[in-house]
């Protein structure tokens, strides 16, 4: 697969439209099998073109945002989004049509098919310059976070880096440091409020066009939600609301005790020991090396990943100025070499987050073989594989925090349970952002304190006025970005959480099915993949409270006290 660029590095669109409409005709006109699956082939090379050079332009962007060149490039495919969604949306038509699409569906699977179907509703010529609205929003959301600075302790900070005194052991300090990130939300307050609502009326707008009843079940679509609907959600929120939040209330209140304060606060959620969380006793490059030698003894195939990665440079957690923050996974150039963007802080989160990106990156690296992208990174599972990767190493983590091993796990898994309810939160606020778009931010914010009560009984303000009026949603960088994108993580850790289960039994059986689910990647639903490993669905009445019970029966075995 040759990446076709031009001199400034960004993909010679026209060259790539041209041969794209060769291919595309050669596939309709083929009048065998064995021709149309050649062809077939190639359309879908050649879509990885594109994906892996856009790829590579969000990548240079997010490592270097004061980058002209790199600004370009990402600008670049955000401008021609629109034209690239027409040649997919013929694409999928053709493909729909084609004169052998059954004995392509039985050698390619179905899914690509199903979606194809489903994403030829969510474009259209007519909502071209609206989607290049509702980009150039994001990346004003995205911009806005990425360079801002947090004066504090004498020093300006950026949002990865006050992180540190965030999870500070001292109360006090911990305190001002989130006083000073909601100061820095409070003073962009009108820049998050336009640009949400904003958001809303260009993705209804989209959706009206398009022939939705709302931005819901376009989202639905864009998210390749073949196998669960938003009556589903209903169902799980309701078994959070039932059982999760009663399992998060008895964490909370041993997390208390623990933590040696009579009261939670919104400062204190995040801190889970009192004398601190579990530190990593490596440096950056120190975590890669040991993360080498875990992913050599954990399998072959991760071993291979892993040299392949580092091999190729496709590694960057380091923390600079003018990089943006967060971490991702992702792939790029001729092989879908995958890649891994992250903003190491010296916190124990740095080995969760790699494990975590680990998971995307050898998943990707695993479905790469079918060449299409729609299975090489699965929308609507793909946290699955994240997820599960996080508690696999779980073996390794002597390695990493020697005698407060434990402790890191116990860290890792019920703070991963915590954020449930939070999930819940977001999921049911952006259906009804999306579900009532014309009312006011104050509306919104109202809607959003009335989730928290309902979600998070104990969360506690302390007299933040900002906070509690009801604009915790400004940090949702999902919520902004990639609207229903927030509950695959929850519905990922349902899944994960069982596979976890298994590898406590029998670590080589529950590996053997990961490996499996990881080929498989996007080529089944969430709900066929799921199945297809013999998990339970968390659409299925019970299945929390049933979960939830083996989870317990691990937390309560724990001795708290050694931490």
């Amino acid at each position: 697969m040759n990446i076709i660029k031009q001199k400034d590095s960004i993909l010679d669109i026209d060259q790539y439209e041209e041969d794209f409409e060769r291919m595309l005709k050669s596939f309709i006109d083929a009048t065998s099998l064995d021709e149309q699956n050649v062809q077939f082939e190639k359309l879908n090379l050649h879509r990885l073109v594109y994906q892996a050079s856009e790829n590579e332009a969000r990548i240079n962007y997010f490592r270097d945002t004061a980058n002209d060149e790199y600004n370009n490039q990402h600008a670049f495919f955000q401008e021609f989004e629109p034209r690239w969604l027409r040649m997919t949306g013929e694409f999928y038509r053709e493909i729909l049509n084609a004169k052998f699409r059954k004995q392509l569906e039985s050698q390619w699977g179905n899914q690509l098919f199903k979606i194809a179907d489903m994403k030829l509703k969510t474009y259209s010529d007519e909502v071209q310059d609206d989607i290049r609205m509702e980009n150039l929003l994001v990346s004003e959301y995205q911009e806005l976070l990425g360079k801002a600075i947090i004066p504090f302790d004498g020093k300006e900070l950026r949002l990865n880096t006050l992180a540190h005194y965030l999870g500070s052991s001292n109360r006090e300090i911990r305190k001002a440091a989130f006083k000073a990130k909601s100061l820095f939300f409070k003073k962009h307050a009108s820049d998050f409020d336009r640009i949400l609502d904003e958001l809303v009326k260009t993705r209804n707008r989209i959706a009206t066009k398009l022939g939705y009843s709302s931005f819901v079940e376009l989202g639905y679509d864009r998210m390749h939600r073949t196998g669960h609907k938003p009556d589903d959600l209903v169902r799980y929120r309701k078994q959070v609301k039932e059982h999760g939040v009663h399992f998060i209330s008895a964490l909370r209140k041993k997390q208390l005790k623990r933590i040696g304060v009579s009261k939670l606060k919104y400062y204190d959620e995040s801190y889970f020991f009192k004398n601190g969380p579990p530190s990593p006793r490596a440096g950056q490059q120190e975590i890669l090396e040991v993360y080498r030698a875990i992913f050599r003894e954990l399998s072959l195939e991760t071993g291979a990943f892993f040299e392949e990665m580092m091999e190729k440079g496709n590694v960057d957690v380091e923390s600079r100025t003018n990089k943006m923050g967060g971490a991702f996974a992702s792939y790029s150039g001729p092989e879908v070499a995958s890649f891994i963007f992250a903003n190491f802080n010296g916190t124990s989160n740095d080995v969760r987050v790699f494990a975590h990106e680990a998971g995307h990156a050898f998943q990707f690296y695993m479905s790469r073989h079918s060449n299409i992208p729609e299975y090489i990174i699965p929308y609507d599972s793909c946290e699955i594989f994240s997820f599960t990767m996080e508690r696999f190493v779980w073996p390794w983590m002597e390695l990493f925090f020697g005698e407060d091993t434990q402790k890191y796990q116990f860290s890792n898994l019920t703070e991963a349970f915590i954020h449930m309810p939070v999930v819940s939160v977001v999921d049911e606020f952006e259906h009804f952002l999306y579900e009532f778009p014309t009312v006011t931010m104050q509306d919104r914010m109202q809607k959003w304190s009335e989730l928290e009560h309902e979600y998070l009984p104990e969360r506690d303000y302390d007299g933040n006025e900002f906070l509690e009026k009801g604009t915790g949603f400004y940090e949702i960088g999902h919520l902004f970005a990639s609207p229903f994108y927030y509950m695959d993580y929850d519905l990922a850790h349902f899944a994960a959480v069982q596979l976890w289960i298994k590898q406590k039994d029998d670590p080589k059986s529950a590996w053997e099915i990961f490996l499996k689910m990881c080929k498989q990647g996007g080529r089944l639903s969430y709900p066929e993949l799921l199945k297809s490993a013999n998990l339970e669905s968390p659409f299925e009445d019970g299945s929390m409270e049933s979960l939830l019970e083996k989870v317990k029966s691990w937390v309560d075995q724990v001795d708290e006290h050694s931490f």
